[in-house]
């Protein structure tokens, strides 16, 4: 008998011992976290964990900016292109009745991709700046959004958390980080959100800036404010006035009076391997589980590639070679744009399988994975599409019309 309590003794040891180790594996993959160096302005450096201004902190989170100009107009014919700008020329309302406006659109779009397709970032005179990709591809963008001007903060091991402004940095160049790395923000915030549309699995960022386990819930109670950190959060739920908070101890709270918890909140951005993020609004979400993380988002071994594919015409021409979308978006760690049942979704080419339009207004998007999404009210899925541009060779492009695809299959 003392024999049996004494093995199952043993066993309930060795179960709990591998499961707290099987925990710890999840929260301490430090494959998805910013690390890098930075060199400043004045010959110093630093090197560490990144954050870039209180927001991006992962190898899956999105660099926004804006591309200087658009090279792929030169394969247009003359004609081509004042199709375009009659297309994206726009009538508005004067004074004295309706006239023609003399705005032109120069079909420069945004550029995004994931950080951890970047190799490096060099800010440049002004809201300029360079970005080197992992592909040996060198951009030059400038701003449109808060990435370009922020802050970054980086923990050098020396001496700890240093915030470097925008103007001071001449470098930051992205590294994998130590496997022997604790984060100096805690883990990453993992959990299920569900919706009026469903539930979505991944990595969540609450307010679309909070996104890691120091970083702090903030509300209103009848006792008084509170700034909850969010590694201590089981649950949160949305209630009619604010939110219902249930804590990893099992204590809840009903909070109120901050956008972190009402409906002035920016929405919840769950990341989730394999197709992308989606963004949900506020008045869509019901309430988030958080847990250890099951997946992760990012894999080192991704080596981005330009698209390509074949192109099937609505008056059955073929073509196939290096595909250009949207006349703007060659590479693979680019990303698609389109909303779904008031979810916004946004997908690297990477794991787009098959685009097919529907009408002028919407696109069916099949993902490598099988799932297949109708997405609308974006340039890249309706008929504000600039067009694609097929390439056999270096000289050899075929422009084709929006309104003429049928669909597109990527390799």
């Amino acid at each position: 008998m003392a024999n049996k309590i004494f093995l199952l003794v043993i066993t309930a040891f060795l179960n709990a011992f591998i499961l707290s180790e099987v925990q710890s594996a999840m929260t301490e993959d430090n494959s998805i976290f910013l690390y890098g160096t930075i060199t400043t302005e004045d010959d110093q450096t630093y090197t560490g964990q990144i954050r870039w201004g209180k927001e991006e902190a992962f190898l899956f989170d999105f660099f926004n900016a804006t591309k200087v100009e658009n090279e792929n107009l030169i394969h247009l014919s003359r004609s081509e292109v004042k199709e375009l700008d009659k297309q994206n020329s726009w009538v508005s309302t004067g004074w004295f009745g309706w006239s023609r406006s003399s705005y032109i659109n120069n079909h420069t779009h945004s550029f995004v991709c994931q950080f951890g397709d970047i190799l490096a970032i060099k800010p440049q005179r002004g809201d300029r700046v360079k970005v080197m990709l992992r592909n040996g591809e060198v951009l030059r963008l400038s701003g449109g959004s808060n990435d370009i001007g922020a802050t970054v903060r980086i923990h050098d091991a020396e001496l700890g958390m240093i915030k470097i402004d925008w103007d001071n940095i001449s470098e930051v160049r992205f590294e994998s980080a130590p496997d022997n790395m604790e984060s100096d923000y805690g883990a990453p915030l993992f959990g299920q959100v569900e919706t009026r549309s469903g539930s979505f699995t991944g990595y969540v960022q609450w307010d679309h800036d909070e996104r890691l386990a120091d970083d702090e819930l903030n509300g209103d109670t009848k006792g008084g404010e509170l700034d909850i950190p969010f590694g201590k959060i089981q649950r949160i739920k949305k209630t009619f006035s604010g939110s219902e908070v249930t804590m990893q101890s099992g204590r809840t709270f009903k909070l109120y009076g901050s956008n972190d918890v009402d409906d002035d909140n920016r929405g919840i951005i769950v990341n989730i391997m394999g197709m992308g993020r989606v963004d949900i609004p506020w008045e869509e979400f019901e309430q988030v589980t958080f847990s250890e993380p099951t997946q992760s988002t990012w894999s080192s071994s991704y080596e981005s590639k330009p698209l390509s594919g074949s192109i099937e015409t609505v008056d059955g021409n073929a073509y196939s070679g290096e595909i250009i979308f949207d006349l703007d978006e060659h590479y693979d760690l680019e990303i698609l744009d389109g909303d779904n049942d008031d979810l916004e979704y946004s997908l690297p080419f990477r794991y787009v399988s098959k685009i097919k339009p529907k009408n002028d207004d919407a696109t069916y998007v099949t993902l490598r994975n099988g799932e297949q999404l109708l997405l609308e009210d974006s340039v890249d899925v309706n008929d504000d599409n600039d067009g694609i541009l097929v390439a056999d060779g270096p000289d050899d492009y075929k422009y084709i019309r929006w309104s003429d695809v049928e669909e597109i299959r990527f390799h």
